[in-house]
């Protein structure tokens, strides 16, 4: 709820009277909470204001802050307590302990896997007995019992063990990072110990007073309350310490630090046990967000889409992994970047059809202020500049010929649909097997074919009727003629991409400024999977002149250089990048040799 920026509507103090009803209203929403407790939540005297907000999906809530930090939020009359006042009082909720390493999966808005739940003993009946459905709940972290994160369950308890532990168990409504934490202090939350199974078997022997059967029920029933409940809020002793593994304090703080930062997306994909495809999700994801937080600069932008997948996102996947976007839920590209927009983190404009740039990046998305790259990722950037240099590979264009409703007929048999494309070639060998296998080429002049009526109904104009003889190569252009012209791009490592009409082509122009100066234009590039930022400062390296992206008036981002530049970039392009001429237009604008 609390991910994106929220709005500010008011925030003003708090009367007397109003903190009475608060206090009355936070004690009947939580009956454990003694009140002494609820005074300090809701004091007397300090500084306590009220601040209504609307949240980024158009949620109005009621904030309570004390001093700074906000220790309560009212929505829809149900009253929450936030991280600040959970770390106050961790007893104060049912709570739900996970990994360490789900944190960051939490902080990006998902809720808690019942898979990822941490159980001590065998789940029973009476585990989370004491939980009923939407009931408000805190989730904390192995290692550490300050809670992370407040929700409400998604289950009751019963339906935890009738569901053997599959499906939702919390749904998050308030995390530790998100925008509520970051209206406060932003302080961190302290290292509270966990007890153990012994002491708390202990305290419940002491409290009993003779009816030891009635306590152990209790204790079964409430294991979270009973586990919590009475245990002092302060740092382990060095008894307690040394019986954590050696280095006990630096396991205490490794541990925080680990519920703050990813350390391995295995290891988180393993804990709430996920399907391949959702682990190539999450990867995906990881890979995006290290790009976006680590790699890609705003001075970068724009960039395509494509040139942003393999010079940023794939140097952060792991090496004993690869990314595979067939794998995910999305199996395009686009579909991701496009789910990423709707998060958020980016703007994505199409530059022409099939062809996608980004234009926009939001370095300060609260998701990635966690984020931290996977163990084994960064290979790739050992390599600097050459690296980009090697990566690019020049698209593979075939130029087609699609069949369309007029042709259709003539290649049903075979299987083909409506849209379906060829080559010339074998265009030619598709009308050769028909003509002899239906045994119409002319017996006397090889040359020509005899039009049965099928192909008289495809190649005839109007007028034609009494044609009944076609020679080889004008039957082929007539039918070829009738077909649309397509052509297919493959990019190293993706799909090919079939598109209508003909392969734009790059082109060169010149244009008169003022003074006398002159300036090259360069379009299309994008179309060939060229990043249009890395081509211009290779050629204001290069030649050491002005040389920029900018929007042309066709809405198309163009390179523009300063001076007559054609020869120059003609050799680059057909050079180093290896596009062949014929996709070049404007080679000849080129400046002439000066006479001798």
């Amino acid at each position: 709820m609390f991910l994106k920026p929220f709005r500010v509507k008011t925030q003003t103090s708090i009367k007397g009277s109003d903190r009475k009803k608060v206090r009355s209203t936070l004690q009947q929403s939580f009956p454990l909470l003694s009140s002494e407790a609820a005074s300090d939540i809701v004091p007397n005297k300090a500084e306590m204001t009220t601040a209504k907000i609307s949240t980024h999906s158009g949620i109005n809530i009621v904030v309570y802050c004390v001093g700074k930090n906000p220790v309560l939020i009212d929505v829809d009359g149900v009253v929450y307590p936030t991280v600040y006042t959970m770390w106050k009082y961790p007893d104060l909720l049912p709570v739900f302990r996970t990994h360490s390493n789900v944190f960051s999966r939490l902080a990006g808005g998902a809720d808690l896997m019942l898979p990822g739940v941490v159980v001590e003993e065998e789940v029973t009946p009476k585990t989370f007995a004491h939980i009923n459905k939407g009931a408000v709940c805190s989730i904390s972290l192995v290692g550490n019992r300050s809670p992370i994160a407040v929700g409400t369950a998604a289950m009751s308890g019963s339906d935890m063990f009738d569901s053997a532990m599959r499906g939702k168990g919390v749904h998050v409504l308030h995390i530790l990072g998100d925008e509520l934490w970051a209206f406060g202090d932003k302080s961190k939350p302290p290292l509270l110990p966990e007890k153990t199974r012994e002491t708390v078997l202990d305290m419940a022997v002491e409290s009993q007073d003779g009816d030891t059967a009635e306590g152990e029920d209790q204790l079964a029933e409430e294991p979270d309350m009973c586990e919590e409940s009475q245990e002092p809020e302060q740092h382990p002793s060095e008894e307690e310490r040394s019986s954590e593994g050696e280095g006990g304090e630096d396991l205490a703080a490794s541990t925080y630090r680990m519920s703050l930062e990813e350390e391995k997306i295995e290891e988180d994909i393993g804990t709430v046990d996920q399907s391949p495809k959702e682990s190539m999700d999450d990867l995906f994801k990881l890979c995006f967000q290290c790009a976006m937080k680590k790699s890609l600069k705003p001075t970068d932008l724009p960039v395509l889409t494509s040139a942003f997948y393999k010079l940023h996102m794939v140097k952060f996947c792991p090496a004993d992994n690869h990314l595979d976007v067939k794998k995910t839920s999305f199996k395009k590209l686009s579909k991701f970047l496009k789910e990423m927009e709707k998060a958020g983190y980016i703007k994505v404009k199409e530059l022409s059809k099939g062809v996608e740039s980004i234009t926009e990046m939001k370095k300060d998305h609260p998701e990635l202020r966690y984020v931290k790259p996977p163990e084994g990722a960064g290979v790739m950037e050992a390599a600097p500049a050459e690296t980009s240099d090697s990566q690019y590979h020049p698209p593979r264009i075939t130029e087609m010929l699609s069949f369309n409703a007029a042709v259709l007929p003539l290649v049903k048999e075979l299987g083909m649909q409506k849209g379906s494309a060829v080559t010339g070639s074998e265009l030619r060998n598709i009308i050769n097997e028909y003509v002899r296998k239906n045994n119409l080429q002319d017996e006397k002049n090889k040359s020509k074919v005899t039009l049965d009526p099928l192909l008289a109904s495809i190649v005839l104009n109007k007028g034609e009727n009494d044609v009944t003889q076609l020679r080889w190569d004008d039957l082929t252009s007539r039918i070829a003629g009738k077909m649309q012209n397509v052509f297919k791009v493959e990019f190293q490592g993706q799909p090919p991409i079939i598109r209508k009409g003909k392969m734009e082509e790059i082109t060169l122009n010149v244009f008169q400024r003022g003074s006398n100066k002159k300036v090259t234009t360069v379009d299309n590039l994008d179309v060939f999977g060229l990043d249009l930022k890395e081509f211009a400062h290779e050629i204001q390296i290069a030649i050491q002149c002005s040389c920029t992206v900018s929007q042309s008036s066709s809405n198309k981002m163009q390179v523009v250089i300063q001076g007559n530049q054609i020869a120059f970039v003609a050799d680059l392009l057909t050079g180093k990048y290896r596009i062949p001429k014929k996709y070049i237009k404007g080679l000849e604008k080129a400046p002439k040799g000066k006479r001798k």
